[in-house]
């Protein structure tokens, strides 16, 4: 297995000294800053193999596009990433091939370099777990969580809502009968991770940002919570995925998976990003505004609307 699979693996290079597996770890020089980060995937919770049109190499993309988007979340550039998979013996050996693949693709179409990680058996489901290594210009020059202002819009790139309207129809069991319906099916099983827009943001000035693969509201709350602040968004002006109508921002805003940018920061330097992300052809949307009084509100014309809930949490 392990011979079927080290095709795509890395060889080592003038970056990357000892790749695996021919030694029991890798070995690379370093950068001065460094970001890391480390996703798991677990078969009938993060994904199922009875959806239709599943398929382990899309399966493998997605492994590292969330991670990936974390780096994209901190306006990181990738360059390494450890894959560990615990895989059932009875799964055939073309679709841990097809896995691979998918990964060592996606990883390569950002620059990312697979030096290494762990094979290993299960008698349950499936466990994918992917750890990326990533490099920052300086400490100053990232994307954090802290810092926003009342005052400050909020904005997010591209379009949201597709990846949960994605997951309910694979739930349904029903096929895509539609272009919008495949868009957002792809949105989920095999979403983008924006690596060239959080160093876009970076560039611009921006320093409060995240992603939104826990859910709009979630990420908002992280923003504010910590400073005693709260926001406004603006659910018309919430840029939803083709195919969605109005009335269902609450896919926008409270479900999680969409793997979109947030940030926050003062009107003037935000048109300056969006002009940045104009330039590779990437909308930044302003939807709301940070402010004083605590809580997330939601206006809608006139009136505030209710969520019922607010983004992902693990173990809720």
């Amino acid at each position: 297995m392990l011979r079927s699979i080290s095709r795509y693996l890395d060889a080592p290079s003038s970056g990357l000294l000892v790749a695996a597996p021919q030694d029991d770890a890798a070995v690379w020089r370093g950068d001065p800053i460094v970001v890391a980060t480390t996703d798991t995937m677990v078969e009938e919770i993060d994904f199922r193999v009875e959806w239709p049109g599943f398929d382990f190499r899309t399966l493998g993309r997605r492994l590292m596009a969330i991670n990936l988007s974390d780096l994209a979340a901190m306006g990181a550039q990738p360059r390494h990433a450890l894959v560990s998979l615990s895989l059932r013996g009875t799964l055939p050996a073309v679709d841990v091939t097809r896995l691979y693949r998918g990964i060592a693709e996606q990883a390569h179409r950002y620059g990312c370099t697979v030096v290494g990680g762990d094979l290993s058996g299960t008698l349950g489901p499936l466990t994918l777990t992917a750890t990326l290594v990533g490099r920052l210009g300086s400490a100053r020059a990232m994307l954090r969580r802290v810092g926003a202002r009342p005052g400050w819009v909020i904005a997010v790139t591209g379009r949201l809502g597709a990846a949960t309207a994605g997951l309910r129809l694979l739930e349904s069991g029903a096929r895509p009968a539609s272009r919008e319906e495949r868009a957002w099916v792809s949105a989920q099983l095999d979403p983008t991770p924006r690596i060239a827009a959080g160093r876009a943001l970076v560039d611009s000035g921006i320093r409060v940002g995240g992603d939104i693969s826990d859910g709009l509201s979630r990420e908002v709350e992280r923003f504010v919570e910590n400073a005693g602040l709260g926001a406004t968004i603006d659910v018309q002006r919430l840029p939803l995925a083709s195919g969605l109508h109005k009335k269902q921002w609450p896919l926008a805003v409270t479900d999680s998976e969409d793997f979109e940018l947030i940030c926050a920061a003062p009107r003037a330097r935000m048109r300056i990003a969006q002009r940045a992300l104009a330039r590779i052809n990437l909308p930044l949307t302003v939807v709301g505004e940070i402010d004083r009084r605590s809580g997330i509100r939601y206006r809608n014309g006139t009136r505030l609307e209710r969520v019922k809930t607010a983004g992902y949490e693990h173990f809720r």
